[in-house]
């Protein structure tokens, strides 16, 4: 199972992929990490290491180009070298890079979860709890999962990170939805309505990493995303 862990920068994914490996280790399972971001070292042992043949520093030094510039051209170097990529194990961790909207949305970004991705992939949508202040950013957090599982074109689930620093009351927010009465409830509402009818019906897993809580949940979900029967609601 080849397990994409996406979010904007500064929500946990390289904790997360450290973290959850660890216990999927003690687990007995085989698992592998996938390191895809040429900008940042893995705080994991790395399977798979983009940096080994793409750096952005260097790319920013060679052809003179800011850090944005520099992340896209790192896509395009990287798109060589996506086969080296490449690895099995019963659970394969990939670590996308921490600039979310310059890997999704740019084609070389794309290309390069195309080629890694099989029917055995899902996505797993990182939000850090501490943005989430109101039901407004409740799901706009949330609206982001559903733009990346369309444009990437695969099943993702939301995961909310840093549950030890505030933990997120996520069906009082939805309570919270519903029973507005001002100016912005109808726009609101319809936008939760839109959540449903373009994702999977599932439920939002929380972890803590320092902590080591929530991955079994974490592990359920992922299992439960493959079987038909499963419950993910």
């Amino acid at each position: 199972m080849k397990i994409f862990v996406l979010g904007p920068a500064g929500c946990g994914k390289s904790s997360f992929v450290k973290y959850f490996s660890r216990y999927l280790s003690e687990l007995d399972l085989d698992v592998r990490c996938v390191n895809l971001d040429p900008a940042s070292n893995p705080i994991y042992d790395a399977d798979k290491d983009i940096r080994d043949f793409v750096r952005t520093e260097q790319i920013m030094k060679i052809h003179r180009l800011g850090i944005n510039g520099a992340l896209l051209k790192s896509m395009d170097e990287s798109l060589r070298y996506v086969e080296k990529m490449r690895t099995e194990g019963d659970y394969v961790l990939i670590d996308t890079p921490g600039q979310m909207e310059v890997f999704i949305y740019s084609k070389s970004g794309r290309e390069i979860i195309d080629r890694l991705a099989g029917r055995d992939s899902i996505g797993l949508f990182l939000i850090d709890s501490s943005l989430i202040d109101d039901p407004e950013s409740f799901l706009s957090v949330i609206l982001q999962n559903v733009v990346v599982s369309l444009r990437l074109s695969i099943a993702t689930a939301t995961i909310l990170t840093k549950s030890d620093i505030k933990d997120i009351d996520v069906e009082g927010m939805r309570r919270s939805i519903v029973e507005r009465k001002d100016t912005l409830a109808e726009l609101l509402e319809r936008t939760s309505d839109f959540i449903e009818y373009t994702t999977l019906s599932q439920r939002i897993v929380k972890v803590s990493n320092p902590k080591m809580e929530g991955y079994h949940d974490v592990y359920s979900l992922v299992n439960e995303m493959f079987c038909t029967c499963g419950d993910v609601s």
